[in-house]
C-alpha cells in the first residue's frame, strides 16, 4: 500500500514551484466578460469544519482579485452528494464552483456504488488547494494520555462511539482502521455533515473521539475540554508541537490526511478554467497568506494546473480503494 503522505510530497516537490508559473498572461486574457457577477462557492459541508474555513478564506482573496462579490453557500447532507449535484447542474459559466475535500471526488466514487453526481462525467477539476493534517481529539475528561492508552481504553468498554464528518470521508476511514488496529470492534461509527458538528459532542463528551484537521480545532485548543493525541502527516504541527504523528505513536497507518480543491461543472470554457486557476494558484504564492492561513495550522499548499489535479484525483482513488479494503469501512 502506497505510504498516504508519499502522493502528497510528491505533490508538493512537483507543484508549488508552477504557482506562478499558471498565473501567466495567456491566463489573463480568458473571456473579457469573466466573471461578469457574484460567484458562488458551495461548501458540501456544515459551517464550522475546515472545508467551510478554507472555502471561505479562498473566496475572500478570489473575490478581490477577480473584482466581483464570492458568496458561500453550505450545503450538507448525502455526504457531500447534495452540493455536489448542485454544482454539477449548475449553468457551467465559471460562476458557480465546488469547494470540497477528496472524500467527494476520491472516497465516495470508491465506497458507493450510486451517487447522485458523477466525477468524470459533471466536473472539470480547476486547482487543488490545500493539504491538511487530522488531528485524533478526545475530552479532556477521557482517561487516556496517549494512542496507547486510548487503544486500551476503547477495548475496555462496550458503549463508545466515534465521530466522522459523513460516512466515506477520511475519519470514517481512520475510525474502522483504528477500530481494526485496536481490536476494539465494538466502537460506534456516528456519521455527521460535517467536523464541526462532530467535534460539537466530542466536547459535549456524547461521543469519544473523532478526526478533526487543525482550522476546525484551533479556536477549541484554549478551552480546557479537547485533547489531541496524535496528528497525521510526516512531521508535526507546530501549533501543537509536543502532539506526535501517528507513526510516532505507533499507529502509522491512521497516517491519512485531506486535500481540498476546487471543481466546476462540465463543459465550463477552458479559458475560465485557465483563469480561476491562475487566481487560486496567485492566491498560494503569496507566502504571507499560506504562513497565516495554512502553514500555521498544519496545512500545506498544493497549487498546480487542472491536468495535475485530474491525474492525482486518479491516484488517489486507487490508493483510497486500497485503504478502504484494508480497513474494512463499508457506506453506510
Amino acid at each position: 500500500m502506497t505510504h498516504p503522505t508519499q502522493p502528497r510530497r510528491q505533490w508538493l516537490q512537483t507543484s508549488l514551484g508552477l504557482a506562478l508559473a499558471c498565473a501567466l498572461p495567456g491566463a489573463a486574457m480568458a473571456q473579457a466578460s469573466f466573471p461578469s457577477k457574484t460567484l458562488r462557492i458551495i461548501v458540501p459541508y456544515a459551517p464550522g469544519g475546515t472545508t467551510d474555513i478554507v472555502g471561505r478564506r479562498m473566496g475572500q482573496r478570489m473575490s478581490e482579485l477577480l473584482g466581483q462579490p464570492v458568496v458561500v453557500e453550505n450545503r450538507s447532507g448525502a455526504n457531500t452528494g447534495i452540493g455536489a449535484e448542485l454544482v454539477a447542474k449548475a449553468t457551467p459559466d465559471g460562476h458557480t464552483l465546488l469547494f470540497t475535500n477528496d472524500a467527494t471526488f476520491v472516497a465516495n466514487p470508491v465506497l458507493y456504488a450510486k451517487l447522485p453526481y458523477n466525477v468524470q462525467r459533471d466536473f472539470t477539476p480547476v486547482a487543488a488547494v490545500t493539504y491538511v493534517a487530522l488531528a485524533l481529539a478526545v475530552n479532556t475528561v477521557t482517561p487516556v494520555q496517549n494512542m496507547r492508552e486510548l487503544a486500551t481504553y476503547m477495548r475496555s468498554r462496550r458503549d463508545l462511539s466515534y465521530g466522522s464528518f459523513g460516512a466515506g470521508s477520511q475519519s470514517h476511514l481512520m475510525g474502522e482502521m483504528l477500530k481494526k488496529l485496536t481490536g476494539a470492534s465494538d466502537l460506534v461509527h456516528v456519521p455527521y455533515k460535517g467536523a464541526g458538528p462532530a467535534l460539537t459532542d466530542v466536547l459535549g463528551n456524547q461521543i469519544l473521539l473523532t478526526f478533526p484537521a487543525f482550522p476546525t480545532l484551533q479556536g477549541h485548543l484554549n478551552g480546557g475540554k479537547l485533547k489531541v493525541l496524535a496528528v497525521s502527516g510526516d512531521k508535526r504541527v507546530p501549533l501543537l508541537p509536543d502532539v506526535p504523528t501517528f507513526t510516532e505513536a505507533g499507529f502509522g497507518e491512521l497516517d491519512m490526511g485531506a486535500w481540498y480543491g476546487f471543481l466546476a461543472p462540465a463543459g465550463t470554457p477552458k479559458d475560465v478554467v485557465d483563469k480561476l486557476n491562475a487566481t487560486i494558484n496567485t492566491i498560494l504564492a503569496d507566502r504571507d497568506f499560506v504562513e497565516k492561513q495554512m502553514t500555521s495550522q498544519g496545512m500545506s499548499a498544493m497549487g498546480g494546473t487542472p491536468e495535475q489535479m485530474s491525474a492525482l484525483m486518479r491516484t488517489e482513488t486507487v490508493r483510497t480503494a486500497e485503504y478502504v479494503k484494508k480497513s474494512g469501512a463499508k457506506a453506510e
